[in-house]
């Protein structure tokens, strides 16, 4: 699905249009014309990530409870246990309008790359 980025993702202003597909599980990959991400749903990896966007990015998006998607940066790492996650910029997706913007969480204390292994269970170390 092609989204128009209203609000853009940190050092990509001039993308102003990706494509979001869904890969498996919790994995999606967001294609621009110049770059591409890895995004995953963070709500399959903490139940702590709550946060709430101010009123001009809400009004913006026009997002609600029934069209907002939440997806963060994911950045691969080998072994998959060292890759990293954006918790601090989550990128917020209205789905039914087909809008994005990447929002920055500075008031909250999240980082910018925590390892993805700190939220696997135990015995997942392979």
């Amino acid at each position: 699905m092609i989204y128009k980025a209203l609000y853009p993702i940190l050092g990509f202003e001039n993308e102003k249009e990706y494509d979001l597909s869904h890969i498996e599980g919790p994995f999606y990959k967001l294609e621009g014309k110049n770059v591409s991400f890895t995004l995953i749903d963070p709500f399959e990896l903490r139940n702590d990530y709550d946060f709430e966007l101010d009123d001009e990015f809400t009004e913006k998006l026009k997002v609600n409870e029934n069209n907002v998607m939440v997806l963060n940066i994911l950045t691969p790492a080998k072994p998959f246990e060292k890759s990293t996650v954006n918790f601090a910029a989550p990128l917020i997706f209205n789905t039914e309008e087909k809008v994005l913007g990447q929002a920055v969480l500075d008031k909250y204390n999240y980082s910018l790359a925590r390892e993805i292994g700190e939220f696997l269970g135990e015995g997942n170390e392979s």
